[in-house]
């Protein structure tokens, strides 16, 4: 039942602990009282000579034992609360002792905020309803709920939060922000990354799942030194390349425009010494036509099965596109095409990458564009791209920076700290990781350009340059890629499926 706000009701916000606690101090002043009755009134008798006996002891003994009996409850109580609760009785004061500030603005005989607990994967839910309230002063209420957490639950602060469209209520989740900024994966070989068909991992219980991102092309954003490139090559480029090309044209295409460490690796493409970017246009545009015949092959199977089938289903493993420094390489494409070369220009780079971005998930053909610094347009790029990166990720952020990337109220949560290399704000529209959270990437203790050499000379089945072949693939790698797929496929049936083919009968083809 919903009652009435009161700014002199501060014992009635309290959890049950302190009121259990003042009902056997009363019952302890009850006995207290009893025995001095009987102290006063055996003087009294013994000063007017009566021959009367005053004797209350099973009285006082009564309270004193009942007094003992309570403060044991309350013992019990405090001891056996759930952490639910617990929290409950916390917001709840915070937000309706007046001593604490009255964060919401009540006004006597106004109703109370209603308070619910639950608990997460990861932490706890609570969601606080208030109808006197002002809705904006709900959904402001992140740093009151991070500060009165306190003792056993001071290493936990607000993460996210999400409110209701029309208005009732605001949703807070809270976890223990501690734990997770020391959390991180260490891998000490290139055997210790993780391979899986469909699954990019940063932790080992925070992964980025290709089969369920709506959006699937990555905007990475990082000054330098912020650790980005690392990450990217440990999260993305060597778990796909340990996986190996499949028999539908697979390809990883790095992009290095600088010419800097990257450009040292074999297959990595970097302006030529004239200042010539044409080869990495045609690059572009062969995995641009390779993404078409994917899909087409993708829309056949999907006809003679009679259902939409998606691209790991297939026996189709991930084709990656990486483009390192995005605006130095936009700046090195005429702004016009010549007459000589018609195809040779910015527009036709830039309409290259929209086709990838926006139709690429489909055929398993991912885009992943890396920034120095997340600015007014992210660097140049497109909307319709900007758009289909439903990975983003900012390296050492910063809340300047982090608006270029999400919305205000995504970044309501979020805190600036002192970040080191690999320390990052991410979020993937995959039902897990949609809200903006903070996350250490992996730390790599092997040279990541050595490993990315070997992997790229295996996969693209060079036989001399780093003194291997393609027979000498581990059999972990093998093992780690029969694994991944058959999981996928498990994790992949019943599963709906939206935009894999052309057409409500599944023909036809990506143009």
């Amino acid at each position: 039942m919903m009652s009435g706000w009161r700014r002199d009701a501060s014992l009635r916000y309290c959890s049950p602990t302190p009121k259990i606690i003042l009902f056997g101090v009363v019952l302890l002043l009850f006995a207290g009282i009893t025995k001095a009755i009987e102290l006063l009134a055996s003087s009294i008798v013994c000063s007017f000579g009566w021959d009367y006996e005053i004797n209350f002891s099973g009285i006082t003994t009564f309270f004193a034992v009942l007094s003992g009996l309570v403060f044991l409850m309350s013992i019990i109580e405090k001891t056996c609360r759930s952490a639910r609760r617990d929290i409950k009785y916390v917001i709840r004061r915070t937000l309706c002792d007046s001593s604490y500030g009255n964060p919401l603005h009540l006004k006597d005989g106004e109703i109370e905020p209603s308070v619910e607990v639950s608990k997460t994967e990861k932490g706890f839910k609570i969601r606080i309803d208030c109808i006197s309230a002002n809705f904006d002063d709900v959904s402001s209420l992140e740093t009151f709920i991070s500060c009165c957490l306190r003792n056993k639950y001071a290493d936990y602060a607000v993460v996210a939060k999400d409110e209701d469209l029309s208005g009732r209520y605001v949703n807070y989740y809270i976890e223990n922000v501690v734990i997770s900024y020391y959390q991180q994966s260490v891998y000490s070989s290139l055997a210790d990354i993780p391979v899986h068909l469909t699954k990019r991992y940063i932790r080992n219980d925070v992964y980025i799942d290709y089969s369920r991102v709506l959006n699937s092309s990555a905007i990475v954003a990082g000054r330098s030194r912020s650790g980005k490139t690392t990450a990217i090559i440990s999260v993305f480029l060597l778990p796909i390349l340990k996986l190996g090309r499949d028999d539908f044209g697979s390809r990883v295409i790095i992009v290095d425009p600088k010419s800097a460490e990257l450009s040292l690796c074999p297959h990595v493409l970097s302006p030529a010494p004239d200042g010539s970017v044409e080869h990495i246009l045609n690059a572009i545009r062969e995995f641009n036509l390779v993404r078409v015949e994917r899909q087409r092959k993708i829309n056949e199977f999907c006809k003679s099965q009679g259902k939409a089938v998606k691209w790991f289903e297939v026996g189709m493993k991930p084709s990656v596109l990486f483009l390192d420094e995005f605006v130095s390489i936009s700046d090195m494409f005429p702004k016009k095409a010549s007459k000589d070369r018609p195809d040779y220009s910015l527009a036709d780079f830039q309409g290259l990458l929209r086709q990838i971005a926006t139709q690429g998930a489909s055929a398993g053909c991912f885009l992943i564009i890396s920034v120095a610094e997340a600015s007014v347009g992210t660097g140049g790029l497109e909307s319709a791209v900007n758009n289909a990166c439903g990975i983003r990720m900012l390296f050492k952020p910063s809340m300047d920076e982090a608006r270029y990337l999400w919305s205000s109220e995504a970044l309501s949560v979020m805190r600036e700290r002192q970040y080191s290399a690999g320390d990052a704000w991410f979020s993937a529209d995959d039902g897990i990781n949609n809200k903006i959270s903070f996350i250490k990437f992996p730390r790599l203790e092997f040279g990541e350009y050595g490993a990315l050499s070997k992997l790229l000379s295996l996969y693209y089945d060079d036989t001399d340059k780093h003194g291997v072949e393609r027979e000498a693939t581990s059999t972990e790698a093998r093992s780690s890629e029969a694994t991944s797929c058959e999981a996928a496929t498990r994790e992949a049936s019943g599963a709906s499926v939206a935009n894999e083919c052309v057409g409500a009968d599944c023909e036809g083809a990506s143009a």
